[in-house]
C-alpha cells in the first residue's frame, strides 16, 4: 500500500529532524542551520497538495526535425561511456530525456553540432551531480581537476572517475570544433559555474537557506546556462558575435533573463523530487517560504513563483524585440536572441515531460503542459483537475 501524502511527508520530516541528533551531523550543524531546518519543516509538514496554475508559453517552441534519431544517439552515447548496463538504471537515464532536451534547446542546429551540444549537456549534468554529492574537502580537488580538463592540462592516465573521463572526451571534441575565442568564453563560464556550485554545496552542507538575491546570483552561475544556453547557441548556429555585442548590457540582460527563467521553472517542477530526497533547501520555493512574510502560505509561494516565471517570459520577449529594433533583422545578435529564447521554451516543455522530475512510466507525462491540483506524492507527480474548477 502506498502511504498517504501527509503521512509520508511527516515521516520524511521527522527523519530529517531526527538526523540532527545523531553522529557528525549534530556536531557540525550550527544553531542557525537547525533553526532554518525547523522553520522549513514547520512550513512544509502539513502540505499535502497545491494548485499549479497553467504557465504561459508564449515563446516559440520546436523540436529539431531529426530529434527522433538524434535524441537516442545522444543518450546511448552517455550510457556506453558510463558503462551503464543495468536495465532499471538505463531506463531512468533514458526517461530523463536529456537527449531530447538538447533537441528542444537548439531546434535549428546542424545535426553534428547538436549531437556535440547534447554530449556537453549530459557531461555538465553529470559533473553537477558529482560536485553536489562531494564533500567539502573533495570539492577543491574536483574543481582543480575539471579546470585542468578544460585547459587541456590533465595528465593522461591520472583520471579514473568515469564522469571526468566522459567530460574530458567532450572537451576534446569542443576544442577541435569551436573557434578559439568562443572556447575561451566557454572556459571562463565554466570557472564561474564551478564557483557557483561550490557556494550551493556550502549552503546544502549547512542546510542553510540563502537570501533571495544571493540565491538568484548563485543559481545563475551553477545552472550552467551561460554555457548550455549562450555559448552552445552560438556554437550550434554558427553565430559570430563581435566584442561590442558580447559586452553590451542588453546581451547580458538577455542571458540573465533566460537563465533566471530556466531556474524558476526547474525549481517549481522539481520541488517534489527534491523534497522527498531531503534536498530542498536550495530551491526558490524554500527561499521564498523562509524569507517571506510571517504566515505566508505554501500556495502563496507557488503563486508568487509562477508570477516570477511569467515576468521573466515577458522580459525575454521584450529584450528580443529591443535587440531586433536596435540591431536590425540581419544582425548576428538578433539571430542569437531569437535562438536563445528557444532555450527557455525548450526548458519549459522538457521540465514537464522528464521522468527525472515526475517519476518513470508516469501516464501524466504526455508532452503537454499540465496544471491542476498537485498532490505531493513521494513516488511520482500526481495532478488532478483543479479543485477550484470543480462544481
Amino acid at each position: 500500500m502506498v502511504p498517504s501524502c501527509k503521512t509520508s511527508i511527516l515521516h520524511s520530516n521527522h527523519m530529517l529532524l531526527a538526523s540532527y541528533f545523531t553522529g557528525s551531523i549534530f556536531l557540525v550543524a550550527s544553531k542557525r542551520s537547525i533553526e532554518m531546518e525547523a522553520t522549513l519543516i514547520s512550513k512544509f509538514s502539513t502540505v499535502t497538495h497545491f494548485e499549479l496554475p497553467q504557465l504561459p508559453n508564449n515563446i516559440p517552441f520546436a523540436y529539431h526535425p531529426q530529434s527522433a534519431t538524434i535524441s537516442p544517439q545522444i543518450d546511448e552515447w552517455m550510457l556506453r561511456k558510463m558503462k551503464i548496463t543495468d536495465r532499471s538504471v538505463r531506463k531512468k537515464m533514458i526517461h530523463s530525456k536529456i537527449g531530447l532536451y538538447a533537441c528542444m534547446m537548439h531546434p535549428n542546429a546542424e545535426r553534428e553540432k547538436l549531437v556535440l551540444a547534447g554530449k556537453n549537456l549530459w557531461a555538465l549534468l553529470l559533473i553537477d551531480d558529482l560536485l553536489e554529492s562531494s564533500s567539502k574537502e573533495e570539492m577543491p580537488r574536483l574543481n582543480t581537476t575539471i579546470t585542468n580538463l578544460g585547459s587541456g592540462n590533465s595528465r593522461d592516465g591520472a583520471i579514473r572517475n568515469p564522469v571526468l573521463l566522459l567530460y574530458k572526451e567532450v572537451l576534446g571534441e569542443l576544442r577541435a570544433a569551436m573557434e578559439p575565442p568562443l572556447l575561451d568564453r566557454y572556459l571562463h563560464c565554466l570557472a564561474a559555474s564551478l564557483e557557483g556550485v561550490r557556494k550551493q554545496v556550502h549552503h546544502r552542507t549547512r542546510k542553510s537557506v540563502p537570501e533571495p538575491e544571493e540565491y538568484k546570483l548563485t543559481r545563475r552561475a551553477n545552472g550552467f546556462m551561460d554555457i548550455l544556453g549562450g555559448i552552445m547557441t552560438e556554437f550550434c548556429m554558427g553565430i559570430r558575435l563581435n566584442q561590442a555585442q558580447i559586452q553590451s548590457p542588453t546581451f547580458r540582460e538577455l542571458l540573465n533573463s533566460v537563465s533566471d527563467y530556466v531556474i524558476l521553472v526547474n525549481d517549481l517542477l522539481s520541488f517534489r523530487k527534491e523534497f522527498y530526497g531531503g534536498d530542498y533547501h536550495h530551491n526558490w520555493i524554500s527561499v521564498l517560504s523562509y524569507h517571506g512574510p510571517t504566515g505566508i502560505r505554501f500556495q502563496d509561494v507557488i503563486d508568487q513563483l509562477c508570477e516570477m516565471i511569467q515576468a521573466e517570459e515577458h522580459s525575454i520577449l521584450a529584450l528580443q524585440k529591443k535587440i531586433a529594433d536596435e540591431e536590425g533583422c540581419d544582425s548576428e545578435l538578433t539571430k542569437f536572441a531569437s535562438e536563445l529564447a528557444m532555450v527557455a521554451s525548450g526548458s519549459l516543455v522538457w521540465s514537464y515531460l522528464s521522468g527525472r522530475y515526475h517519476g518513470y512510466d508516469n501516464p501524466l507525462i504526455t508532452g503537454e503542459i499540465f496544471s491542476g491540483t498537485w498532490l505531493l506524492h513521494p513516488v511520482a507527480t500526481v495532478v488532478f483537475p483543479s479543485i477550484k474548477a470543480r462544481p
